[in-house]
């Protein structure tokens, strides 16, 4: 039998399925670790395979760290179709004449860097305290807000008309299934994301996810792939720590001033976060420099009783 997961805290690489929700590979979580606490650090759609970072526990308070994190994925947009939900669940609202191949690949420079993109309609994206999917859904009119995105990265993998298949390093909030659509238009026809593999969030890569099997196996598949909070990885998130003693720890956790526990250690000066561990290597606090104010001046973001 699975061991119990009580007091389950820190974070975990997991391989989402295409047909299953994130909401449903979350559920599976919450179920073998025992914990109401999981925080996403971005979804994939349903017909998407890849990776999800999920939090865990008294550490979802990081989840917005994480956010910021850019995404690689590697996706097959289908020419000559478009869909309402730009993904091959939703149902053809335009067609068109598959571009020739120097057209496509002509039109690829121009979505390098930093733009503005539409969201697609179908979106989890929240107008007026409702997800713009749903208000699609009841058959209401939505208009959605460009947001600026920035796609570091356009790799082509494959092109056998009608399909291309990309490689793409993006920023945060960039969906792939516009970026189809839009490269579609761009070369003067209409396309959908087809197929869609997230394979690595910041420093995370699928290929270190788990992707439990059903069952008692699953659970602890899970359960052992459970990984601590650690100065390792604030260094992967490029965010500097600091170890603290055992008085110190104290100190800290007690929520006392900052200023006369850090005046003694060389801070970073282009950081506005900092990591406080325990010298057993456990996170006391997250603190945050100052944006207005005091010059300098740290205070308690997060902290973390041990």
């Amino acid at each position: 039998m699975p061991k119990a997961a009580s007091n389950a805290d820190g974070y975990l690489l997991l391989h989402k399925n295409s047909g299953l929700t994130s909401f449903d590979a979350l559920y599976q979580v919450k179920r073998a670790l025992k914990t109401g606490k999981v925080g996403h650090t971005g979804t994939l759609d349903k017909f998407a395979e890849g990776l999800l970072v999920l939090v865990i526990g008294k550490y979802t308070s990081l989840v917005p760290i994480f956010n910021e994190l850019d995404k690689v994925y590697i996706g097959t947009i289908h020419f000559g179709k478009e869909t309402d939900t730009l993904d091959p669940e939703g149902t053809v609202v335009c067609t068109a004449p598959v571009p020739l191949r120097d057209r496509i690949f002509a039109v690829l420079p121009s979505f390098l860097g930093t733009q503005i993109q539409i969201p697609p309609a179908y979106s989890a994206i929240h107008i007026n305290g409702q997800r713009a999917s749903e208000r699609m859904r009841a058959g209401q009119a939505v208009e959605m807000q460009g947001r600026e995105i920035r796609i570091h990265e356009l790799e082509v993998l494959h092109y056998e008309e009608p399909r291309l298949t990309l490689r793409v390093h993006c920023s945060k909030g960039t969906y792939i299934r516009a970026l189809a659509r839009d490269i579609g238009r761009a070369a003067e026809s209409c396309a959908y994301l087809e197929t869609l593999h997230r394979v690595a969030v910041g420093p995370f890569t699928d290929t270190d996810a788990v992707d439990p099997e059903s069952g008692d196996r699953g659970v602890t598949q899970l359960q052992e792939a459970l990984k601590p909070i650690t100065p390792e990885l604030f260094h992967q998130l490029n965010i500097p720590i600091v170890l603290l003693d055992r008085v110190d720890k104290t100190y800290v956790l007690q929520g006392r001033p900052l200023d006369p526990l850090l005046k003694d250690h060389a801070l970073p000066q282009s950081s506005t976060l900092l990591g406080l561990f325990s010298s057993e290597h456990k996170l006391l606090a997250l603190i945050e420099k100052a944006s207005q104010g005091r010059t300098g001046a740290w205070s308690y973001k997060h902290v973390y009783p041990h």
